[in-house]
């Protein structure tokens, strides 16, 4: 899908509710788009991910730190298996979706 601009040359118009539109408006920022790219994607069968918050990432830099620090094989081994379980969830680019972080309300 080429999104430059200037391939950009029709319009679509629909009505909606307003309390739809701002339900639209968070769900697209919540992903870091702008409504119609998120709207776009929607309608083309894409489900764009949400942008995590930056408290996520401190939260995982601060599990990676954790296992620097002396401990048991036992629970370095443990920690690294959760780390590795919350990368492949929600940071690892080879799923897809988690469908947990993202808002459903529209489309299939």
């Amino acid at each position: 899908m080429n999104n430059t601009p200037k391939n950009k040359t029709q319009r679509l118009e629909i009505r909606i509710t307003p309390e739809n539109k701002k339900k639209m408006e968070k769900y697209a920022s919540e992903c870091g788009l702008s409504t119609s790219e998120y709207i776009t994607k929607r309608a083309l069968g894409y489900t764009p991910r949400t942008v995590l918050p930056d408290a996520f990432f401190n939260f995982y830099g601060k599990l990676c730190e954790i296992c620097n620090n002396d401990m048991t094989p036992e629970t370095e081994a443990r920690l690294l298996n959760l780390i590795d379980e919350i990368h492949d969830e929600i940071l690892s680019q080879k799923k897809e979706v988690n469908e947990l972080l993202l808002p459903q309300d529209f489309g299939p």
